[in-house]
């Protein structure tokens, strides 16, 4: 998930957000790693992170767990960067993914037909 909102927010190039899946040792995949059809042997949870090496508290490896990790990156983690504060507090209103991040497409709700 990366910021492309209205207003510029120093440094928030640096945290592009990703949901990680969480492995049995404690091992987190990586930003590179689509943990949302199962291609990934092992997960028990899903977890919010981001580039800067921030890991947010796990969630079941389901969609609904995925979406609720996605959610807490935004929320407790993007959120409350100090330089972001000012600017969302200017935006009067809440940041929403849909129109303020670039979001990776789920490839198997963009397939086609050959």
């Amino acid at each position: 998930m990366l910021y492309i909102g209205v207003a510029d927010i120093p440094g928030s190039d640096d945290h592009e957000g990703y949901v990680a899946g969480l492995s049995a040792d404690g091992s987190y995949t990586d930003i590179w790693t689509d943990v949302r059809h199962g291609g990934t042997p092992g997960l028990l949870a899903y977890a919010p992170a981001c580039e800067c090496g921030w890991h947010g508290r796990s969630h079941p490896s389901d969609p609904g767990g995925y979406r609720a990790a996605a959610q807490d990156w935004l929320s407790e983690h993007f959120a409350v960067l100090d330089p972001a504060r000012p600017v969302l507090a200017g935006l009067g209103r809440p940041l929403c993914p849909d129109t303020d991040f670039l979001i990776a497409p789920d490839p198997a709700r963009h397939r086609t037909l050959a």
